[in-house]
């Protein structure tokens, strides 16, 4: 998965409050950033108290003591960190209020054209361009 963006993993464990973050939020980077996820059950499989509210994806990080808040493109194989937090700020709840992805529209692959129909091509001579 592509991970957008680690600017945010940074700024959090850079902070003073928080110190102890650096190690728990590379960990999860070199976690997601090895995996392929599908469908939330594969990132179910992979963190098991991972859940989803409101197309978003809410990771425990340190021992349940930050949430990482994302949204997950499958498809794109994109995963958006919105929200780095710690407990106190996430029960505030202003992350809910982020409308990033919730009118998202997953990609699907374009069905393959029928190759019968196509007109064929006459092979191409000695001497054309």
């Amino acid at each position: 998965m592509r991970i957008i963006s680690i600017k945010k993993l940074r700024y959090f464990w850079n902070s003073p409050e928080h110190p102890d973050a650096e190690s728990p939020l590379k960990a999860w980077y070199q976690t997601v950033k090895s995996c392929d996820w599908t469908c939330f059950a594969d990132v179910r499989k992979t963190y098991g108290t991972t859940d989803s509210v409101g197309g978003k994806v809410v990771f425990d990080i340190g021992g349940n003591k930050y949430r990482l808040i994302a949204v997950i493109d499958y498809a794109g194989h994109k995963v958006f960190v919105r929200h780095v937090l710690d407990h106190k700020e996430y029960d505030k709840g202003r992350w809910k209020k982020d409308s990033f992805g919730e009118n998202w529209k997953p990609r699907s692959i374009p069905p393959v054209a029928d190759q019968s129909r196509r007109k064929k091509r006459r092979p191409r001579r000695q001497g054309d361009i």
